[in-house]
């Protein structure tokens, strides 16, 4: 039946709600943009020289821009090798190209001196600031915003009271407004979202039945990794799941999609890598062009780890342990690289499982969808846990998808988000952002109670709404955590270091942090192994 069958007292209501819907996600995204033009106004990594590189001036702000500087003025074939020592590029290709666009733009809208090679180096021009945290706001509204709208209509779970705009609206509020990633990208400065919301743009076409969606979504993953290398984290469950899906209508079709895959993938990156690898110095071959420009992808010369990580690795190196002492240095990316295996073997196996459901046109794509969710959240904090050079900042690789899982476990996706913003503290110390740090985790408090009272006050009046909350068995734990990450804030104000143990704060926060990474990952498992997801692939194969 049509709308304009049902009579105009309905299709006026249809249309009222469809407006007042549209009007409140108007108003999301405007707030959005307030928040991280806010942010802004704040001061970013290494501002001043201010607790910056030893070797070089600032920090990711000016490493940034140096980047808009070498690639709009230099060869292609250079820009993997100018003047390493003074932050050198070390992102993939697609970051390159995106730099030598913005420095484009900043030539001709700033002046060629906010990006003159050599002289701009440590340029702090208030216009020129203002327009770099532009791109940033635009490519985050743009790439991440755009993903994370069209990926919250794919939660159609039907045990809750709210309405399906409703939830969708919700999920897009509360992921925006995600403090970690609103501190680290418009604070700290940096481009995350764009590497976040073209892998959340490849989950979304890799969860639709149809299997040339998938081709779709590998591409946009590749665009991903070239963009920050990051996203490797994402890659064992996606590859396990796509195997999956690969194996569903026998050995011959099994080869066919496996080779459309593979093509797509080699395509891909020889695009995006061609040019730096072709036109690389005229006194080197090939294979060193690509070995020089891998080696600066992945620094494993840098070693286990360099600052305070709320990681394993950086737990166990603290006395009495010191396990960075105990072996040798060729010896740890090995260990780090079997310790990582380990931890990603449980969400590979029910990737690959969930892959292997039949998945025709009728299939519920919100299966799908969740269960990819959860298993790149478990791969990336089992990366971040177990891997080789972690940086803080990588936690937001575990933190995105699990913003959108807000209706599947909401009280765990608070705690979670809680949690991955105050590891960041030390960081966010550093660039004097004490004050957005608090703003915006206050803020985000403010949004999860009104989206509780929302919820008590329409589950007083139906009889469905009801989360599986894995909180809701072990309601203390959080309530341990928050009280343990508060008092960690009181001692560090009234408590300095002592002289003999001038880092003892940051080791606190890490070894805290690394606990609760540690619950979350094995959250991950349960969530995958148990609950909703595994009842829908137990009935869909019973």
């Amino acid at each position: 039946m049509s709308v304009s069958s049902q009579g105009p007292e309905v299709d006026y209501e249809i249309r009222r709600r469809r407006g007042r819907a549209d009007g409140l996600d108007q108003a999301i995204l405007a707030f959005a943009i307030m928040i991280r033009a806010l942010i802004g106004f704040h001061s970013h990594s290494g501002q001043d020289g201010y607790e910056g590189s030893k070797v070089a001036y600032g920090g990711d702000f000016e490493a940034q821009r140096h980047w808009m500087e070498l690639t709009w003025h230099l060869p292609i074939g250079d820009w993997y090798w100018y003047d390493l020592e003074y932050w050198g590029l070390d992102y993939p290709p697609l970051t390159a190209y995106i730099s030598y666009i913005c420095g484009g733009f900043t030539h001709y809208l700033i002046g060629s001196e906010s990006i003159a090679l050599y002289t701009s180096r440590g340029i702090e021009d208030p216009i020129h600031k203002a327009f770099m945290r532009s791109t940033v706001l635009l490519l985050d509204i743009c790439i991440f915003g755009t993903a994370v709208w069209y990926a919250s209509t794919l939660d159609r779970s039907s045990d809750h009271p709210m309405s399906k705009d409703s939830k969708r609206s919700w999920i897009f509020c509360l992921t925006m407004s995600q403090p970690a990633i609103l501190l680290i990208d418009h604070g700290h400065f940096q481009y995350n979202t764009v590497a976040l919301g073209l892998s959340i743009v490849s989950f979304y076409y890799m969860a639709q039945p149809e299997f040339k969606n998938c081709i779709l979504g590998s591409i946009f993953f590749c665009l991903a990794l070239n963009f920050k290398q990051m996203t490797l984290y994402f890659a064992p469950a996606i590859f396990f799941y796509l195997l999956g899906r690969c194996g569903t209508s026998g050995i011959r079709m099994f080869v066919s999609r496996i080779l459309k895959l593979g093509v797509t993938v080699i395509t891909t990156f020889s695009i995006l890598w061609a040019p730096v690898i072709y036109y690389g110095p005229p006194d080197t071959s090939y294979i060193d062009r690509l070995s020089h420009v891998l080696k600066r992808v992945f620094p494993f010369q840098r070693g286990l780890f360099e600052g305070k990580v709320a990681n394993l690795w950086c737990v166990l190196s603290t006395k009495p342990i010191r396990i960075r002492e105990r072996f040798d240095p060729n010896i740890q990316p090995i260990l780090a690289l079997i310790l990582t295996m380990i931890l990603i073997t449980p969400a590979c196996i029910r990737m690959f499982q969930l892959g292997m459901e039949e998945s025709r046109p009728n299939t519920r794509i919100d299966r799908h969808w969740i269960g990819l969710l959860w298993g790149t959240m478990s791969t990336a904090l089992s990366f971040f846990l177990a891997s080789f050079q972690v940086h803080e900042k990588s936690i937001l690789l575990a933190l995105a998808p699990c913003s959108l899982l807000v209706w599947q476990d909401p009280m765990l996706v608070d705690w979670f988000s809680f949690v991955s913003c105050w590891t960041l503290w030390p960081l966010l110390q550093t660039d004097r952002l004490q004050i957005p740090y608090v703003c915006c985790i206050l803020l985000f408090v403010s949004l999860v109670r009104l989206r509780d009272e929302m919820m008590r006050t329409m589950t007083t009046t139906t009889t469905t709404g009801k989360t599986e909350c894995i909180f809701d068995v072990v309601p203390w734990v959080p309530t341990l955590c928050y009280a343990g990450m508060l008092l960690l804030h009181l001692i560090e104000m009234v408590i300095p270091a002592p002289a003999n143990l001038p880092d003892i704060h940051e080791v606190l926060w890490s070894a805290m942090g690394c606990g609760m990474f540690c619950i979350a990952w094995f959250i991950t498992c349960i969530k995958m192994y148990t609950g909703p997801l595994n009842k829908a692939i137990k009935r869909k194969t019973a």
